[in-house]
């Protein structure tokens, strides 16, 4: 019995120290990527440094080399370069305007690529999410999810497949649904009741293009007033952005948007000179849109193909710019790559059992260009929070009004409404876009099936 107890003590006490062995060791592992991401940091500052210095060398060679090199070191480098002001030399500081809006327009194109999954076998559900999102950059919050879901083994293969039929690959596998997050942009995942039915790859009517999902909503056959033999074929759709892009305006027209009967008979469009521009509002990721078509009655189509041509305004890149202390920080201002912002004012108005926050900012850019081309984007996109000490968020409930104050700049207002009276200390956060560029969408459906009756 003794011995027993004596074996046991050393089990006990060698898988205790094993594990402690493997904690210092994933410690240590740790440490050690952090030692060298920041050396590896450090050298990309000193390259950086190294090659704005010969921008303003006497030699015209050795001035367009280091040129081509920065503009050669990619998107990571935008938040390295200093700000214009900082740069003494002339010649080195319109270098530097010119390879930051080369970075920009690269990335911006690279963005519009649909980002890809690669991961094959038996994964749980957890680790599947965290490899999507580490591949793409794109966050899924599955903060809805039980640990009895999230531990759920699935066989998969994904071989550079899309960012968006991944996800339908999950959602159609597991009782799940997804939506973006207003309030945050990611994608939030859903557990369905047990009594819903998975949706149906038959059933489903779903067209991919480069980052963007476009779904067919909802398909009605109306009445068309007036007329004894013709009726409206209308089609709702959803288009969906991948969540690391900032969706700002759709765009389309009636001629770009053609539907043809299983009879191969053009459908004319109910509208044919309209027009379209609609935002995407607040922390929008999806937005349905309608199309409208003349179709004969007496022909009676069984399905119809439809396809057309969007635009996509949006920006591939959101940067938050923070002033911490908001009450003692009016006349601050702070930079993230070539944008500026100054908070002009912090206004608190005491209410009865509450307070309202006005908040002003002027915001610019170093140079114009595409964020600066379409004043309506400020307008309908300047998003912004609060957040207290102990980290509450208070995104913007209130209103927004933008002006515009001088060339390149714009003067911003935000309204915060039902805040804590007594609280005091807030942070103010702005997200500004950027990298702002038009993505063209095409979509094709072979056969949408037409409802047997008018509604």
């Amino acid at each position: 019995m003794g011995n027993t107890t004596v074996s046991r003590v050393w089990l006990l006490t060698g898988t205790a120290v094993f594990g402690l062995l493997c904690s210092l060791t994933t410690v240590s592992a740790t440490t050690i990527l952090l030692e060298q991401k920041t050396t590896e940091q450090e050298q990309i500052k000193q390259q950086i440094s190294e090659l704005i210095q010969k921008l303003d060398s006497n030699q015209r060679l050795v001035r367009q080399q280091a040129e081509l090199q920065l503009a050669a070191l990619g998107k990571p480098v935008l938040s390295l370069l200093p700000p214009p002001e900082l740069v003494s030399s002339n010649s080195a500081r319109e270098a530097l305007k010119r390879v930051r809006l080369k970075i920009e327009q690269q990335a911006a194109r690279d963005s519009l690529k649909a980002s890809t999954i690669n991961l094959s076998g038996k994964h749980s559900l957890k680790h599947i999410l965290n490899a999507i999102s580490e591949q793409t950059g794109n966050q899924i919050d599955s903060s809805q999810l039980s640990d009895e879901v999230l531990n759920n083994q699935i066989q998969i293969h994904f071989k550079k497949t899309s960012f968006w039929q991944a996800i339908d690959n999950l959602t159609r596998t597991l009782p799940l649904a997804f939506q973006i997050n207003g309030s945050n942009g990611h994608l939030q995942l859903d557990p369905l009741p047990e009594t819903s039915l998975l949706p149906s790859k038959e059933k489903s009517q779903i067209y991919y293009d480069g980052p963007f999902r476009i779904e067919v909503a909802s398909i009605e056959r109306r009445t068309l007033l007036g007329t004894i033999d013709r009726e409206l074929l209308r089609v709702t759709f959803q288009i969906q952005v991948e969540p690391r892009l900032r969706p700002l305006f759709l765009s389309y027209s009636s001629r770009e948007l053609q539907a043809k009967s299983n009879r191969n008979i053009k459908l004319p469009p109910f509208n044919p000179a309209a027009k379209y521009e609609l935002p995407l509002g607040e922390g929008g990721k999806n937005l349905k849109f309608t199309m409208q078509w003349i179709m004969d009655s007496r022909q009676r189509p069984e399905t119809v193909q439809v396809q057309g041509n969007l635009k996509m305004e949006l920006a591939a890149e959101t940067l938050p710019i923070t002033f911490d202390h908001l009450s003692r920080s009016q006349g601050a201002i702070r930079r993230r790559g070539n944008i500026s912002v100054e908070l002009v004012e912090a206004e608190a108005i005491e209410l009865a059992s509450t307070q309202n926050l006005n908040v002003r900012i002027a915001l610019s850019y170093d140079y114009g260009g595409p964020a600066f081309e379409s004043h309506r984007t400020w307008i309908y996109h300047n998003r912004a929070y609060l957040q207290t000490p102990q980290g509450k968020q208070y995104w913007l409930n209130g209103s927004s009004q933008t002006t515009l104050e001088s060339a390149g700049k714009f003067g911003v207002l935000y309204r915060f409404t039902d805040l804590p009276q007594k609280q005091k200390d807030f942070q103010f956060t702005y997200l500004a876009p950027t990298l702002i560029t038009p993505a063209p969408i095409q979509f094709r459906f072979e056969k949408l099936k037409v409802p047997a009756k008018s509604q």
